[in-house]
């Protein structure tokens, strides 16, 4: 008997706990789509801007001084974390709203192959 209703007193809190878990959620469904795409917004609009800084013929230049293909490298951007694709396009951005700030031509153009050799480095351990 007292196992009998020991058993019973499992099913019992099983069933409560399972109905209980399956109704409460954190977040809505609505919200984390919402986020959702909030995410893929932000990760489009940085690698447009990435895009758009090695598509410039200083990239080219700086990317053919280095041994790179802006095309590939451009081509492998997608394979990216967001964090990572995020602070490539902070520093895109840099450069592309002020790209003399004081600095010369060669500074710049230093600049520019640091930001693709920073590219080639993540693609390289994203590959791995």
């Amino acid at each position: 008997m007292r196992k009998t209703l020991t058993v019973l007193s499992i099913a019992l809190v099983s069933l409560v706990a399972g109905q209980a878990v399956a109704e409460d959620h954190l977040v809505s469904r609505e919200a984390a789509r919402e986020r959702v795409l909030d995410a893929t917004t932000q990760r489009t609009r940085a690698l447009a801007t990435i895009d758009a800084a090695l598509s410039t013929p200083r990239a080219a230049e700086a990317a053919a001084a280095v041994g790179a293909d802006t095309a590939q490298l451009r081509a492998a951007l997608p394979t990216l974390t967001d964090s990572e694709i995020a602070d490539l396009a902070t520093r895109a951005e840099a450069l592309q709203s002020d790209p003399v700030a004081g600095l010369d031509d060669d500074i710049k153009t230093l600049l520019i192959i640091f930001l693709i050799v920073a590219i080639v480095i993540l693609v390289l351990q994203a590959v791995d």
